[in-house]
């Protein structure tokens, strides 16, 4: 298994002192700070693999996938996602498929998902997105794409 780290959104140009101190927490206030900074760990596996890997976001109050690879899509899918691990955990979810995931306050959230790849896996890139979204002040939402690529054995 390959793995790379993979840099999407904006990066701040500039920190702002507010009342004489720096605040590192992530801001949903404001069009400068959206989209936000997106790190996805791009993975390169082979048939019959399952591996973790993670997305982190910062600035956010929702999170959903698209069904691609979800696994209340296609369930004869060769590469789906297994389980999801939040940091910091949600506070409620959307009874959808796949769900939405909403956090009360602006949020830096890592997600840890589990990606399965069945046996007869064809060798290609499978691709998925998600969408992030905040809720703060500004309404925004922003989509991403990746791929999972799998390889020959």
């Amino acid at each position: 298994m390959k793995r790379r780290q993979f840099l999407a959104g904006t990066l701040p140009t500039a920190s702002v002192a507010l009342g004489g101190c720096l605040d590192s927490s992530p801001s949903c206030t404001g069009g400068d700070n959206w989209p936000p900074n997106v790190q996805v760990e791009e993975l390169e596996l082979t048939p019959g693999d399952s591996e973790a890997f993670e997305i982190q976001v910062d600035g956010i109050t929702a999170f959903s996938f698209d069904s691609r690879l979800y696994k209340c899509g296609t369930t004869d899918a060769p590469v789906r996602f297994g389980d999801i691990d939040f940091t910091p955990s949600i506070d409620s979810q959307a009874d959808s498929c796949p769900p939405f995931y909403v956090w009360d306050d602006c949020t830096r959230v890592t997600l840890n998902v589990t990606v399965h790849v069945g046996p007869d896996a064809e060798a290609g890139t499978y691709k998925y997105g998600f969408n992030v979204m905040e809720t703060i002040g500004d309404r925004n939402s922003h989509e991403y794409e990746y791929a999972i690529t799998v390889t020959d054995n």
